[in-house]
Formats: C-alpha cells, sequence, structure tokens
C-alpha cells in the first residue's frame, strides 16, 4: 500500500494539471470579455451564441462520453482529449472569421466533453480509495483552480505588458494570451501520456475481470436509482454558481463602472479562492459527513451571491473584492464535494462511467439555458437590473440543492 500511494498522488497531480489547462480557452470571456470580443470581432449575443453551441454539444457527448470512458482506455482518452484541445486553440489564435466561431466552440466540446470529462471522473474516482474521495476530489478541484490562477496570472501580465493605450486595439495582446493557454494544453497531452499510467493499473481489485453491462440494462440501473437524481440536483445547481462567475467581469465594468484592468484583477483574485475552498471542503467532507458540509456551502454560496446581486453599485474597489471572493470561497467549495458523494450512491462499478455521463447529461445544461438566460435579461435591464435577477436565480437554485443534498 505504501509503494502504491505515490504512484496514486502522482498520477492525481498530474490529471489535476491536466484538467486545469484544458478548459480555461473556453471561458477566456471570465477576464478578457470586453478585448475578447474585439479581437473575435463580435458582439456578447454571438460570444453567448456560440457559447450555447458549447453547450448542447456537452449536452449531446456526456452520455457516450460516460460508455466510452467504461470502454476505452481513459488515459487514451485523455490524451487525445488534450491534444485536440490545444490544436483547436492555435486555430483560434488566428482569430477565425466570426461564423466560424460557434463551430471551434463545438468542437471543443467533442474534445473536452465527449473523450475529456466522464474518463477525468473515473480516473480519479478509481485512484481515490473509499475514504479519501473527498481529498482526491478536492484536491482534484483545488489543484484545477491553482493551475488556472497560475496560467490567468501569467495570462493578465502578459496581457497588460503587450496592451497598448485603452483608446487603441488590444488584438495582438489577445492573441498572445490564447497562443499560451494552447501552448500550455500541448504541453500537458505529452506530460499525460508519459506519467499517468493506463487505467488497468490503477482498477481496484473489485473492479478487474468483470463483464461489462450493456448500454440499456446499465442506464436502467442508473436511472431507477434516485440517490443519482439528487447527486443530479447537486452539480446543477452548484455549477450555475460557476456561470454566474464568468458574468463577474461585465457586471464589474459594465454597472459598477470599474476598468478592464481592475475588472480583471478581482475576477483573477477570486481563481486564487478555488483552491482554498475545494481543499478545505474536502478534507471537511472526508471527517465530517460530506453531504452535510456540501449542504452548508450550497446555502453560503446562496447567501452571497444573493448579497452582491443586491448590493448597489459603489466606487469601492475593496468591497467588490470582497464580495467577489466570498462567492469564489463557497463556490468552490461546492465544486470541490459534488463528485465526491458519487461512492455514496450505490453505483455498479462497472457503470461509474456512464453514471458520470448520465449526472453530467442533466447536470451541465446550465451551458445551454444560462448564456441565453443572461444575454435577454442584460439586454431588457442593462441597467444592472438583469444582472440581479440573473444571480438571484441562481442563488435560489442553490437552496433547492442544498436541500438535495441534505436528502442524500
Amino acid at each position: 500500500m505504501n509503494t502504491a500511494l505515490p504512484a496514486r498522488y502522482r498520477s492525481l497531480v498530474v490529471l489535476t494539471l491536466a484538467a486545469g489547462s484544458i478548459y480555461p480557452m473556453l471561458y477566456l470571456r471570465q477576464n478578457f470579455e470586453v478585448p475578447l470580443l474585439e479581437a473575435l470581432q463580435i458582439t456578447l449575443t454571438e460570444l453567448n451564441t456560440a457559447a450555447s453551441w458549447l453547450g448542447v454539444v456537452f449536452m449531446l457527448s456526456y452520455a457516450p462520453s460516460g460508455w466510452l470512458a467504461d470502454r476505452v482506455d481513459t488515459k487514451k482518452l485523455l490524451v487525445m482529449s488534450l491534444a485536440g484541445t490545444g490544436l483547436i486553440g492555435l486555430y483560434f489564435a488566428q482569430l477565425p472569421a466570426p461564423i466560424m466561431v460557434p463551430w471551434m466552440f463545438a468542437a471543443w466540446g467533442i474534445t473536452t466533453g465527449l473523450t475529456f470529462w466522464s474518463a477525468l471522473i473515473k480516473e480519479v474516482n478509481e485512484l481515490a480509495e473509499p475514504h479519501r474521495q473527498g481529498r482526491f476530489f478536492g484536491f482534484l478541484e483545488g489543484g484545477r483552480g491553482l493551475v488556472e490562477a497560475l496560467l490567468a496570472t501569467i495570462a493578465v501580465v502578459l496581457f497588460a505588458r503587450l496592451a497598448p493605450s485603452p483608446d487603441a486595439s488590444s488584438i495582438t495582446a489577445m492573441t498572445t494570451v490564447i497562443y499560451f493557454y494552447a501552448s500550455a494544453v500541448l504541453i500537458m497531452a505529452g506530460l499525460t501520456w508519459y506519467w499517468v499510467p493506463s487505467e488497468s493499473k490503477t482498477l481496484r481489485p473489485s473492479e478487474q475481470q468483470v463483464a461489462p453491462i450493456g448500454l440499456s440494462a446499465g442506464l436502467k440501473q442508473i436511472v431507477t436509482n434516485p440517490k443519482i437524481w439528487l447527486v443530479i440536483i447537486c452539480v446543477l445547481t452548484g455549477y450555475q454558481f460557476l456561470w454566474a462567475t464568468y458574468s463577474f467581469s461585465g457586471y464589474l465594468q459594465n454597472h459598477w463602472g470599474l476598468t478592464t484592468s481592475i475588472a480583471a484583477s478581482i475576477t483573477l483574485a477570486k481563481l486564487w479562492t478555488r483552491p482554498v475552498g475545494a481543499l478545505l471542503a474536502g478534507f471537511l467532507g472526508d471527517r465530517y459527513q460530506t453531504k452535510w458540509v456540501l449542504s452548508w456551502s450550497l446555502l453560503g454560496a446562496s447567501a452571497a451571491l444573493s448579497a452582491f446581486a443586491l448590493l448597489p453599485a459603489l466606487p469601492s474597489q475593496a468591497l467588490a473584492l470582497t464580495m467577489v471572493m466570498a462567492i469564489g470561497l463557497t463556490t468552490y467549495s461546492v465544486r470541490g464535494l459534488y463528485w465526491a458523494v458519487l461512492d455514496d450512491c450505490d453505483i455498479n462499478p462497472q457503470l461509474k462511467g456512464l453514471a458520470v455521463g448520465f449526472i453530467s447529461l442533466l447536470a451541465f445544461t446550465p451551458d445551454i439555458y444560462l448564456p441565453k438566460l443572461n444575454s435577454e435579461l442584460v439586454s431588457s435591464w442593462p441597467d444592472g437590473g438583469g444582472y440581479t435577477l440573473y444571480f438571484g436565480f441562481i442563488a435560489l437554485g442553490g437552496i433547492v440543492g442544498a436541500l438535495a443534498a441534505r436528502r442524500l
């Protein structure tokens, strides 16, 4: 056992680095929404439309993703995903025509959804022993956050150094940032191939040499498991909080009147709450009941986001930073825990990938409807009322998720 633990943690570190580097390009708007729109020569509505395409592909990919993860070596799936995402990123850096942007996001949906997500969650679940699920998934989420924060810090510094005066174009700086992220993903593809073992070496003894279950029979077992549906509610409502944070940059600029650089700095600081919130929640979840810690984290996120939405715009950078940091801490606590309850759902070991895919299919539907909801509300109430309604809707969902976690 002692000789196996270092290998487990080494693999976990590499997987965390891979997971932290593969998604930031898809969500560059989090820190660079305004310059990204300028570089691509598109409107916010067009960017939200492209994001909805990504969400649709995610939705169509999640169930097949789980099926693939149960039948194909997860290492191969992960490497293929990282390489494909990086190559699309290189194309992204060429600043394609607006008509190609939705197709690019759809392609990313395949490389980060169909071949990556279920394989990642299944691999981490198998690496972790049953009594260490909380800390492994907390480390995954917290580590992803740390990687994203480090990459974002470098990206913001690059952008600040290369960006011209506020009145001039920042396209060159934005292109350099995209190249930087694409290169990071391609490097991780090589490291994953070299360091992560094949799936046959990570399976628990009880999961080896067991005949696979058919797709229809497997789906029946999953759909009729009531705990699966409670997890879906927890993940869906928790995931909505992440989408709320994507709008913080635009909210701080358009409603609070902060500059692009200050808004980016505040949202960057929020990323540093991710490792703290996720790791702390993971260890608390192993020490106490994971479901109770998840429930309180959802309630905390709802309270913090509600306060931020109802607070009038004030010329206080310190207050804005405090509010955003509080939301980030509770949001990432939720994200560090909601996959850790997977082992409590009485899932057949041969159906773990399919279960992850089915849960993700329904729980990540905010990728589809939240961009559209955001566009409709903000365009209808541009004075800040749209953001208030948007954040309030997500906060209300967090209360529902907290009740589902308590029901578990």
